[in-house]
């Protein structure tokens, strides 16, 4: 496992530190309205690249039969085709609308070109965790470095060309590499795997794991929602300049804790099918869980302590503002990057309506931090930010109840201790 897990950290280190090197040069190039057109963009590729594969890809590590895995594997190749078609529809009929409430300029176009993306993305994420049920870190790795480093090196180049748009179109091209390095050696398996309905010998497989395209995707679509409505609700109400800055924040906080997540929380869950249940699955959680912890504490700590003009100095004056925003979400960012890591535990423990319960409770407290931050918003310090600080809040309450609720759902005697 630590083997693994070091060689997947060191892929999306690799590729984070770009990310990172690359905002100083960034920043300098686009606006902060261009930084806005990237937020909508990852607002879609990030909800298509998690409800995309109908959750089959969480399901295929679950069993031991390599046969029900790649019939697992098939299922989720149909909701990626499923997704393609229904983002494609979406977009189109929208792309004006959104246009015109978000003062997205460029958006038209974008939008012709989002299916593409969204199913690559989708596919992505199938792809990789194939690659973890069969314990092959190296192709991820490698994967989560490369993508990264085409996408800013594109935003780069199209910073003159495309001043409002190049950053979605560099995002686009990492997204493109990181599929194609990900699918390197399974073109064979892919093509195989392929079909537009289930096979009548596959009714048992399907039967068994019903509840990931049913209960586990709907939590799973209430959890995007609630991850992303702030874009929709900031993006309309306060405008680009702040929904950019929020972008900023992302892009240097979140995104990067989100990657090294992602990349450790299959490697976990892999590892917590090998244990047994009680003890040794107890020991691993709880060694999983100081990790994560710790990580949190250095980042917060880290961005507590930075001065004002931390982001101007950066990032160039017009992000001095920027500094404040990433403050008030990091809470928010550190809380989503534990509980992200350690969520696949609930598989393990096999509690998925749990988790979908818990995506009701996320989407309920963003709406209800957002009502009374908006009504209210002498409760949150004042301001027009009000509404802002009211999500941060009922978000941080959530990740810890969710927290509260993983550690009794593994530290509840099972089988093994009886």
């Amino acid at each position: 496992m630590i083997q693994r897990m070091a060689t997947l950290l060191g892929g999306a280190v690799t590729g984070q530190l770009v990310t990172v090197l690359a905002a100083f040069i960034l920043t300098r190039l686009y606006s902060p309205s261009a930084f806005a057109h990237l937020e909508m963009f990852a607002l879609v590729t990030g909800i298509a690249a998690v409800l995309g594969t109908g959750k089959f890809e969480q399901a295929l590590m679950l069993p031991k039969d390599m046969a029900k895995a790649k019939a697992l594997f098939s299922a989720g190749q149909r909701a990626v085709a499923k997704t393609t078609l229904l983002v494609g529809l979406l977009s189109l009929l929208t792309a004006n609308l959104v246009a015109e409430t978000y003062d997205l300029e460029g958006w038209f176009w974008l939008a012709c070109v989002l299916p593409l993306f969204a199913g690559v993305a989708a596919h992505t994420r199938l792809l990789e965790y194939w690659h973890h049920r069969n314990t092959e870190a190296i192709p991820v790795a490698s994967a989560n470095a490369t993508g990264p480093l085409a996408a800013e090196a594109t935003k780069l180049g199209l910073s003159s060309a495309l001043s409002t748009t190049g950053l979605v179109w560099g995002s686009g091209a990492g997204l493109l590499v990181r599929w194609a390095m990900m699918r390197r050696g399974l073109s064979a398996h892919i093509g195989a795997a392929w079909s537009w309905k289930w096979p009548a010998g596959d009714a048992a497989v399907r039967e068994e794991y019903k509840d990931y395209p049913t209960w586990v995707l709907a939590g799973s679509a209430m959890n995007r929602l609630a991850q992303w409505l702030h874009v929709l609700l900031i993006g309309a109400s306060l405008g680009p300049v702040l929904l950019g800055m929020m972008g900023l924040a992302r892009r240097m906080v979140m995104q990067p804790l989100s990657l090294l997540a992602t990349s450790a929380a299959p490697v976990l869950f892999q590892s917590a099918t090998e244990k047994a249940d009680g003890a040794p699955l107890r020991r691993l959680f709880l060694t999983a869980l100081l990790t994560f912890a710790t990580g949190s504490v250095v980042v917060w700590g880290a961005v507590t302590l930075a001065p004002d003009g931390t982001t101007a100095w950066l990032f160039g004056e017009e992000w001095y503002g920027a500094m404040e925003v990433v403050r008030m979400l990091t809470p928010w960012f550190v809380l989503n990057f534990m509980t992200a890591g350690l969520g696949s535990m609930f598989h393990r423990v096999r509690k998925p309506r749990w988790i979908t319960y818990l995506d009701a409770l996320h989407l309920l407290a963003v709406a209800a931090g957002w009502y009374l931050g908006s009504l209210h918003p002498e409760w949150f310090g004042g301001g027009e930010w009000g509404a802002l600080v009211g999500i941060v809040w009922a978000k941080c309450g959530y990740y810890i109840i969710n927290l509260v609720v993983l550690c009794t759902a593994v530290m509840q005697p099972r089988r093994a201790d009886r």
